[in-house]
């Protein structure tokens, strides 16, 4: 059976795949070919009948996925992203970097002014080299920027002339960086309507949901730590969330079809875990549903695999897809090296290694600030995001603030167990990050 597999940009590549092989398999063999071993952050995706955009379940028979005749058409896409950082490989930090290409070509990337100039001057750096008058091209503008041309375009020829010197590599990278300081990185879209009828998108990203008006404005926010429960009927799909006042809310919104609910339904569920879980518990990696057959026989032999569909595909979270990662290529003997920074011209050498230290120790210090604010983060309280966390509930052992979040609590937020005891803890005082700065 004849598979065909679209990447981000535009190369299709044949797959030779069983009707019966599940969607993992057909994952890893386009991966293979591609020799990228950071699986875990991609997904293939493909259209449903209702022309609904659906990942692919990977443990799932492809037969049972897809309809037609072949040859099937799929994409590659970044189902989960991370920071760029934490992405070792060149090939995989690639395809990054088209997917953020087409998203700020398509508007779905909240970039600033400021921000898409320096975007598409470092596009037209990776993708043309050093600025020319006659050569450099600027196709990929962001259709929402106003007074486009002349303004923007004038900025981002500004931008492309600071740039000289630099790789292709290092280019792609620095894409990355800049997309990653924008409030929607990574945030998946899916088309829904209110409870009124209002086309709206739901985007679902490494922090929570945002609900946005169809041309991509800001509505609201809900982040993980608020969502009580999720859950999805037919075409609709609804989040309890918890109010501002401790009380508890609704909010529901239909889809085109039950497929895109169920769509909806598993990319909050996988994105909670990847993002926001130390490992992948139990019962998510092995949840599933048994189609009729497979519930009748099931009577009889708990342990049969007939007619089992898994809901859930994601098997490691984020940390473990990368210290997975670092252990495959530290096995195959090869380095981990960020990109070479941009280089002056050879007729100033000594600008040009005193430059390429510069950037060293600028990354150095950012990825170190970065990782100070998850350390800052880490130490607040996951309901309210405002006092120091101080209270923790057993069994589960999640941790919140003594104040109103601990008291108004008779199950743990974040995994819903129930708390029979409370805690008190202490931690070393916190440090102020203007402090450790200077």
């Amino acid at each position: 059976m004849l598979v065909l597999v679209s990447l981000p940009g535009s190369v299709v590549i044949e797959l030779d795949a069983s009707p019966k092989d599940i969607g993992q398999e057909c994952l890893d063999q386009l991966c293979a070919k591609m020799n990228v071993i950071e699986v875990d952050y991609f997904g293939l995706q493909y259209t449903g009948r209702k022309g609904e955009t659906l990942w692919l379940n990977l443990r799932n028979p492809l037969n049972a996925q897809l309809t037609g005749p072949p040859p099937f058409r799929l994409q590659l896409r970044v189902k989960f992203f991370v920071q760029p950082h934490l992405v070792l490989q060149e090939t995989a930090r690639h395809i990054f970097y088209l997917h953020v290409k087409n998203d700020l070509s398509e508007g779905k990337l909240d970039a600033s002014t400021v921000q898409a100039a320096k975007l598409c001057a470092l596009i037209a750096q990776a993708e043309s080299g050093d600025y020319s008058k006659d050569k450099s091209q600027y196709n990929f503008y962001p259709h929402y920027i106003p007074n486009w041309p002349t303004t923007f375009s004038t900025n981002v020829v500004m931008e492309h002339r600071k740039l000289a010197g630099m790789n292709r590599g290092a280019a792609e990278y620095r894409v990355l960086q800049e997309a990653s300081a924008c409030e929607n990185f990574g945030m998946e879209y899916h088309e829904v309507r209110n409870n009124v009828g209002q086309p709206m998108k739901l985007g679902v990203g490494p922090n929570g949901l945002t609900i946005y008006e169809d041309d991509y404005t800001f509505v609201q926010s809900v982040s993980f730590a608020l969502i009580k429960m999720a859950t999805h009927t037919n075409k609709c799909f609804f989040l309890t969330i918890l109010g501002p006042t401790g009380d508890t809310m609704m909010l529901g919104f239909k889809l085109m079809s039950t497929k895109a609910a169920e769509g909806l339904y598993r990319a909050v569920t996988e994105k909670h875990a990847f993002y926001r879980c130390e490992t992948v518990r139990q019962a998510v990696r092995t949840q599933y549903s048994r189609d009729f057959k497979g519930t009748i026989v099931a009577l009889f032999n708990d342990k049969t695999n007939l007619g089992k569909k898994y809901v859930f595909d994601i098997q490691r979270t984020c940390r473990e897809v990368y210290d997975h990662a670092r252990r495959l290529i530290h096995s195959t003997g090869k380095a981990i090296s960020l990109p070479s920074t941009p280089t002056m011209s050879s007729s100033r050498t000594s600008l040009r290694d005193r430059s390429f230290s510069d950037s060293m120790d600028s990354l150095d210090s950012k990825q170190l600030r970065e990782k100070l604010r998850k350390i800052q983060e880490s130490m607040l309280c996951k309901v309210c995001m405002d006092a120091d966390i101080s209270t923790a509930f057993c069994p589960c052992g999640h941790l919140v603030c003594c104040g109103v979040c601990a008291a108004c609590c008779d199950k743990c937020p974040l995994c819903r167990s129930s708390v029979e005891h409370t805690q008190h803890i202490f931690l070393p005082s916190s440090t102020d990050m203007n402090e450790i700065e200077e």
